[in-house]
């Protein structure tokens, strides 16, 4: 390896150098190049996207003792592509475990997608790469789509066809009456049937936001006279510390008057509902 007659450490970066950028980019080209010779497309797709991602994670490394595993790691896989080529039987079967998502990565998304149980599911994996690798390289163009040959969808039973509903007519007994909530709307119920849950809780969770509303309005006009107290008594001991609280009021009068406009529309709905009563 020209990596290892390195001993001095050079001016410039060893991956700059041309005596090891030149066999780098060899190795990857002729790694890419024995790929194509499979028969099958979904082998050379497999080795053409992973050969690309082991050289794109490693380009950033700066130990030479790593690049050179590296490097022997790569020699060692054109290797085994070769004798897969040749006919080996074990090296072909390695290559085809990877490819079909029978080991490796493929398998753990796969298997993940079985437990899902859900058919068409394979359309949402975009990518197939680990969370560091999509971190690092986050471009739509390196990403490794999940082949349509590997998932296989559940079977599923058809569902039976349910009868439609009848609409039943109100009986002589059940009579609609007209209810005055506390809020002061006015709401058709049936009498004789029970209000659904959902009804209750809607009106529970709308009565206690108006209710937090009109709490915070008499709150405001309670600090609004603790402020005009205040700068009352200041105006009487000296003018000057009086002005500097006028920001105060402005804040809160601001505040005082989004709410007036909801708290006068509940006094009203809450008289007409009086009035009502009374009538």
């Amino acid at each position: 390896m020209s990596l290892q007659i390195l001993r001095n450490k050079p001016k410039r970066p060893f991956w700059k150098l041309p005596q090891h950028r030149l066999p780098v980019l060899s190795l990857y080209k002729s790694l890419l190049n024995t790929s194509r010779s499979f028969p099958d497309d979904l082998h050379q797709k497999y080795l053409f996207y992973n050969i690309r991602l082991n050289f794109r994670l490693r380009r950033h490394e700066t130990s030479i003792s790593k690049t050179v595993e590296y490097l022997k790691e790569a020699q060692e896989c054109k290797s085994i592509i070769i004798k897969a080529l040749k006919g080996n039987q074990e090296a072909f079967q390695h290559i085809d475990d990877l490819a079909w998502g029978r080991k490796g990565r493929l398998k753990e998304v796969l298997d993940i997608l079985a437990n899902w149980k859900r058919p068409k599911l394979h359309k949402f994996v975009l990518d197939t790469r680990t969370h560091g690798a999509r971190t690092l390289d986050p471009h739509p163009a390196y990403r490794i789509p999940l082949d349509k040959r590997l998932y296989t969808p559940p079977e599923y039973k058809e569902l039976e066809k349910k009868l439609p509903k009848k609409n039943h007519s109100f009986g002589s007994d059940l009579k609609i009456h007209t209810v005055v909530t506390q809020l002061g709307y006015k709401l058709q119920r049936v009498r004789g049937l029970k209000q659904p849950t959902w009804i209750s809780m809607m009106m529970n969770k709308r009565i206690r936001a108006h209710q937090r509303r009109i709490d915070k309005f008499h709150q405001l006009e309670e600090q609004l006279k603790m402020v005009r107290i205040e700068q009352h008594m200041l105006s009487m001991l000296d003018p000057k510390l009086a002005e500097e609280e006028k920001g105060f009021e402005e804040r809160i009068l601001q505040e005082l008057n989004e709410s007036k406009k909801y708290h006068d529309k509940m006094i009203k709905l809450q008289a007409r509902k009086e009035l009502d009563v009374d009538i």
